[in-house]
């Protein structure tokens, strides 16, 4: 099935570094018409003298006229009744007004194929900052907890001196250009959640505000998630699709992270050394010595060096006229609406559809990994208003046969390694390793980089090298095998192992060779058979009470089919069972 989400809370246009006024669009003075009740359209008298307002014209007749002049003026006039709406602290009503003001600029993109005219380019940077006033009045402030010291010492300093330096002020200043796309987002979430402002800057020192920025430690994504980590906090990753490349995906599950290490450590400097080398170096270190002064521990010299960059950015950025710096005008957040596809395409196709370029496309969509959407649905962005004439000609769309490779892993050889011991950890051949590697004997150096066969596709998700069942995840039945477990089993199958005891009349946890065990409402991220129990895998945010909600189910009910489940301990990425 396909749907067409006219608009995603998309992120406005604010985009550059200052406050501006905001002015109310200019009034259109066209004549008028209107629609009568019974629909049909009718001249409306305008006074000498008189403004036209929105009792005069009605969003229907600017759907029906579609004159591109006439769109624009009916634009402006709602625009203007968002502003009046917002300084009655009628949120509600300044909200609808900016839907219809959207509404109207998709029609007049579509009709232009996407290219906007100065005149909707001012009104859309208007209405961006309309916008972040409405949110702003709208959301309860939220009290920031702890601040980030504004420390000036010899280390900051070196870092400060190091960035003013040629190219590497070059390099600053591309990465402030580029975070125009996503700091307005970043607040958002920021103010949202009670953090410093501050933090809004760290992707600088991550990746300089690059989506698909991938680093020598196998981090990724301008928030620079490992896949342990990112997968902790429902960043999920498969052949087609990483979320550690989407900046809408892994912003929050970052900033999550951040306040997870901050109510640790209840300090933002060890809360940032965690973030770049880990909870538990900075545990260890405590531990250790009993000192929480992050400028006095003994951690990793990245980590060393890892604050000191990130307060010269803030102290550059902030003091810019100081250290004589002019910063470039920064790029304006992208405007995009959603299609949701039901089969496998290729962007070049889409951007061809769309007569757009295909790398707009691609940076709309920066979580696909190798230009081809998932064959089992996927959320694809495209540039406002060209939602219409993508979801109008989707069956025209040849359909991809493309399967991602299997992923290839490099391993550093350690003291005592062998091609024997490294085969058997990865679950490979030695043969494979010398193949991959051109190696002829069995020698190996230690610090030597080897390529190792990482992980291999299997249906959505990046499963490893070990053996697999060859059963399809839908099957109704398993034959157990030697070396299974229930664990096993309920892993591979996406159940769990009460359901399959529940389905079985298991007691305990033995099960035999050749035993049949039968799969009741088996299924990955929540699918199943009516009636029958699914799956669901805990995300940030939720609770008992709102996945009871959104299944309709009681909490009771829950805690009976989870029994190993404490409400108030939650972790994201646990898996549930849903009762039918």
């Amino acid at each position: 099935m396909i749907r067409y989400l006219p608009l995603i809370g998309l992120v406005i246009l604010a985009g550059c570094a200052g406050h501006r006024s905001l002015e109310p669009g200019s009034r259109a003075t066209a004549s008028p018409e209107t629609a009568d009740t019974t629909g049909t359209a009718v001249a409306v008298e305008q006074m000498p003298g008189q403004d036209l307002t929105l009792d005069h014209v009605t969003l229907a007749d600017s759907l029906v006229t579609q004159d591109p002049d006439r769109l624009l003026a009916d634009a402006r006039l709602r625009y203007d009744a968002a502003l009046a709406a917002l300084e009655r602290s009628d949120t509600t009503s300044a909200r609808d007004a900016v839907d219809e003001v959207l509404g109207l600029l998709i029609l007049l993109s579509d009709d232009q194929k996407h290219a906007a005219t100065p005149a909707q380019a001012d009104l859309l940077r208007q209405l961006g900052l309309l916008v972040d006033r409405i949110q702003d009045r709208h959301r309860a402030a939220a009290e920031v907890r702890g601040s980030i010291p504004r420390e000036l010492n010899r280390r900051v300093t070196l870092q400060i001196n190091q960035f003013l330096k040629g190219r590497s002020l070059d390099i600053l200043k591309a990465a402030y250009q580029r975070s125009g796309r996503y700091t307005p987002m970043i607040r958002e979430e920021l103010a949202a959640r009670g953090m410093p402002g501050e933090l809004q800057w760290l992707p600088i020192v991550e990746s300089g505000f690059k989506p698909r920025a991938y680093s020598w430690a196998a981090a990724a994504g301008m928030w620079q998630f490992i896949f342990d980590t990112g997968k902790r906090y429902g960043l999920r990753r498969s052949g087609w699709v990483d979320d550690r490349f989407d900046p809408h995906k892994a912003t929050p599950a970052a900033l999550a992270y951040l306040e997870d290490l901050y109510g640790m450590f209840d300090d933002w400097f060890l809360a940032l050394a965690a973030y770049n080398c880990g909870e538990y170096r900075v545990l260890r270190e405590i531990n250790r010595t009993g000192n929480r002064d992050y400028w006095k521990m003994r951690l990793p010299r990245e980590t060393r060096n890892y604050i000191p960059k990130f307060l010269a950015v803030v102290h550059i950025i902030e003091n810019a006229e100081k250290y004589g710096v002019e910063w470039p005008e920064t790029h304006h957040p992208h405007l995009f609406e959603e299609v949701l596809l039901d089969k496998s395409v290729t962007l070049q196709h889409v951007a061809e559809m769309l007569d757009m370029p295909q790398d707009d496309l691609k940076a709309l969509n920066t979580d696909i990994r190798y230009g081809v959407t998932p064959p089992t649905g996927y959320a694809l962005r495209v540039p406002l208003g060209a939602g219409s004439t993508l979801l109008g000609s989707l069956d025209e769309l040849p359909e991809s046969n493309f399967r991602p490779p299997p992923e290839v892993s490099r391993y550093r050889v350690r003291r005592g390694d062998t091609l024997g011991h490294i085969a058997r950890r990865f679950r490979t051949s030695v043969s494979r390793i010398r193949s991959m590697n051109r190696i002829r004997g069995s020698l190996i150096r230690i610090g030597q980089m080897l390529r190792v066969p990482g992980r291999s596709y299997n249906n959505q998700t990046w499963v490893g090298q070990g053996p697999s069942y060859g059963t399809p995840k839908n099957a109704t039945s398993h034959t157990v095998r030697r070396g299974d477990t229930l664990t096993r089993i309920a892993r591979y199958y996406g159940t769990s192992v009460t359901a399959l005891k529940q389905s079985n009349g298991l007691r305990g946890d033995i099960i035999r060779p050749g035993q049949v065990l039968r799969l009741t409402g088996n299924g990955i991220g929540g699918r199943g058979t009516v009636g029958s129990p699914v799956t669901y895998d805990i995300r940030s945010g939720d609770t008992l009470s709102r996945i009871a909600r959104v299944f309709k189910v009681t909490v009771a009910a829950l805690m009976r089919a989870n029994p190993d489940v404490q409400a108030n301990r939650l972790r994201i990425g646990q898996r549930i069972i849903i009762p039918g």
